[in-house]
């Protein structure tokens, strides 16, 4: 089924790149989905670009442009991206999840929400602007607490960072399944399971093997558990272990 869903949106992609008479807006997608459209339009030596309204959003929408309008367009003064942003208070207690599944209950695709972002006060939700009028009448509560969103138009999208929390760990040797056991506080058994069952992904790319070398640089996802970056390796200890500086997405 996922394949198939992928199938569909590079031939979306394809259809446009054929077509090139206008902008054609796709998104928004994770990470390893942009990984594949970028390959693919690559290959296509395809004018395009991509947004997810700040600077650090996870999930992008690309915008394909025609071959002729990059001799008179700016493209980051004249793009106007069909993307908003609501922002609520977190006047009581809802995560991440709560929040997607409450929008995606309502029968909203996936592909039409951004990043969901949260600081202390408060969560900002990027969009494409074509829900808007959906959102501003069916989006009122989550967990059965009211809610008061505020609109805002893509100049002003918030720029949220993520949270990472620094890590040193120290291994016998840099192989991601060593790794993902000292990031995410695993069993060696149970990190090889879950790279059987295809949850370990580096720099989104699937790992089917234990034996994988990571190197500076990598970002490691584990589906369910997160995210974290090999920041640098910083030498070995007195007993030859490596030591591994990282950073772990919270």
């Amino acid at each position: 089924m996922k394949e198939k869903k992928q199938e569909v949106i590079l031939s979306r992609l394809e259809d446009g790149l054929f077509r090139g008479d206008r902008l054609y807006f796709f998104g928004f997608f994770d990470e390893v989905m942009q990984r594949k459209i970028r390959d693919f339009l690559d290959k296509k030596h395809a004018n395009y670009v991509e947004n997810g309204g700040f600077s650090e959003a996870s999930r992008k929408m690309f915008c394909l442009i025609p071959e002729d309008w990059t001799s008179f367009m700016n493209v980051k003064e004249d793009l106007e991206w069909p993307m908003m942003a609501m922002r609520f208070n977190r006047s009581f207690n809802f995560n991440h999840r709560h929040v997607l599944g409450t929008l995606m209950g309502l029968g909203i695709e996936h592909q039409c929400i951004g990043d969901i972002s949260f600081d202390e006060q408060e969560c900002q939700v990027v969009f494409d602007q074509k829900i808007f009028p959906f959102l501003k009448n069916e989006f009122v509560s989550i967990r059965g607490r009211r809610i008061a969103p505020v609109y805002f138009n893509y100049p002003d999208i918030r720029a949220f960072q993520q949270k990472k929390k620094q890590m040193n760990i120290t291994v016998n040797s840099p192989r991601i399944d060593t790794v993902i056991d000292r990031i995410w506080g695993l069993s060696r058994q149970n990190a090889e399971t879950a790279i059987r069952q295809s949850r370990i992904r580096v720099n989104y790319l699937e790992i089917d093997k234990k034996n994988f070398v990571v190197k500076s640089g990598d970002i490691i996802s584990f589906k369910g558990k997160g995210k974290a970056k090999i920041v640098a390796f910083n030498g070995k200890s007195k007993k030859g272990k490596y030591q591994i500086q990282v950073e772990k997405y919270i």
